[in-house]
This record gives structure tokens, sequence and C-alpha cells, in this order.
């Protein structure tokens, strides 16, 4: 799957809070962290079902696939106002 198509799985309203609290930046990849817990369960929710967070390693693949997708997310976050502004 393309990013751009992985991006677009994450519902708009998310992806906008994401963006506004800067979480990708701000989540630590342990399960103590409660930004990182929410960007999981985004995660599991809409992009792998199957995702468990037992470890923090596991947390970190999903933190580096965030951040991977974060240009993506910000491009769609663009698009989305400027559709509204219409």
């Amino acid at each position: 799957m393309k990013i751009s198509e992985i991006a677009a799985l994450i519902p708009a309203e998310y992806r906008t809070e994401i963006l506004e609290m800067d979480m990708i930046a701000n989540a630590q990849p342990t399960n103590t962290c409660s930004t990182m817990h929410y960007l999981a369960t985004i995660w599991k929710n809409y992009i792998e079902p199957t995702f468990t967070g037992d470890c923090n390693l596991c947390y970190s693949r999903v933190l580096n696939n965030y951040k991977q997708l974060l240009p993506t997310l910000i491009d769609l976050e663009k698009q989305a106002k400027l559709m509204n502004a219409v």
C-alpha cells in the first residue's frame, strides 16, 4: 500500500488533531506515553487492525510509520482546508 493510501485511511478529524497538537513529534515510543497510546489506537482502528502494543518496539515501529506519513498528512490537511474555503 502506498503512503498516500495509508494516510487517507486516517479520518480527517483525527488527522487534523494529530497535526495541530504536533503529536508525532511529541510522542515517545513507550506504553506509558498517552500521546503514543492515542496514535497507536488510531493506527489499530484505521490502518492495522491486528496491531498490539505489547512492547516498546511495537510502538517505535508505529511512530516511525507516522513520521514517514507526516508530509502526506500535511498535504491532505492543506487540501482539505482549500476545499473547505471554497
